[in-house]
């Protein structure tokens, strides 16, 4: 919650995870919902009321006249959580990083963000207006396809849906999003856009269902519980899905009982542990394989 100190916590999993580590020291970072200040000399649980944030995404006119790092002692400096949420570790060859991964209920447009967005409507001649359930439409060019040129280009009608990547996110502008791949995707698949094969696209079939922001962000991790659960009880269901940070998830398979089934264990994963996930999944695929013998 806002104003918890987390001080030990980081400290404690940053020491233990280098400790474990066989290469060379990463480097701890703050990221988004995690604010360090300085304390007074005398009196440690004081701190300065001039708190400044790292790699938050904003500025602070006024800092600390000595600034503070992870590798000192913590009675130099405290860590205090800013917005609600659940503190997650992320790392990377060179660093971790620690963030409040909350469940907001807006969603604000990140450029990189992969998106679900629905067609409304032609805007001009190269564009269309598409909603990603944000402040305001997004722009996407006709041509911001892979392999797409001005006469060999895709055809979208009014509520075609489209797996998309933003690329501009400004204030003062409408966002802008592209079916083509770039820095930060994840190596995903740069296929021809009419061989269907590519990451980003038209969504062709298929049914799409709202799911908060939180349970988005969670379901793009690589170590996802409900996922590998239905990807190791479902045998004999191959399915598609594609997820959308903006809250929405789409979900191809080949039987309409196994699209209910998918759609309901990723919603009820939402609040359950990973033993009552796997739980959950394996009592679903189990009850969907005897109606499926019945009929």
């Amino acid at each position: 919650l806002p104003g918890d100190d987390v001080t030990e916590i980081i400290l404690s999993s940053t020491n233990t995870s280098n400790h474990a580590s066989k290469t060379k020291t990463k480097k701890p970072k703050l990221g988004v919902g995690l604010s360090i200040t300085t304390c007074e000399p005398n009196d440690s649980a004081a701190a300065t009321p001039a708190p400044f944030f790292l790699n938050d995404g904003t500025t602070n006119t006024t800092k600390p006249p000595t600034k503070p790092t992870l590798t000192t002692t913590s009675d130099k400096f405290k860590i205090t959580v800013t917005r609600a949420g659940n503190l997650i570790q992320r790392s990377n060859a060179s660093n971790v990083t620690y963030a409040i991964q909350s469940n907001s209920r807006r969603y604000i447009p990140t450029v990189n963000d992969t998106v679900i967005a629905i067609v409304e409507d032609r805007a001009g001649g190269d564009h269309y207006r598409v909603n990603m359930l944000g402040p305001h439409p997004a722009m996407l060019c006709n041509t911001s396809f892979e392999g797409a040129t001005k006469r060999n280009r895709p055809m979208l009608h009014p509520g075609s849906l489209v797996y998309a990547r933003v690329t501009l996110a400004e204030r003062y502008c409408d966002p802008e999003v592209s079916c083509m791949g770039g820095a930060g995707t994840g190596g995903g698949s740069r296929k021809d856009w009419m061989t269907d094969e590519g990451t980003f696209g038209e969504l062709k079939g298929g049914t799409v269902v709202r799911i908060s922001l939180g349970l988005a962000r969670q379901l793009l991790s690589p170590q996802n519980v409900v996922l590998e659960a239905l990807g190791e009880y479902g045998e004999g269901m191959p399915f598609e899905i594609a997820v959308g940070v903006n809250g929405m998830l789409w979900v191809h398979s080949s039987r309409p009982e196994h699209t209910v089934l998918i759609c309901n264990a990723v919603k009820n994963s939402e609040i359950l542990t990973s033993d009552q996930i796997r739980g959950m999944v394996a009592s679903l695929v189990q009850t969907v394989s005897m109606n499926s013998k019945d009929d």
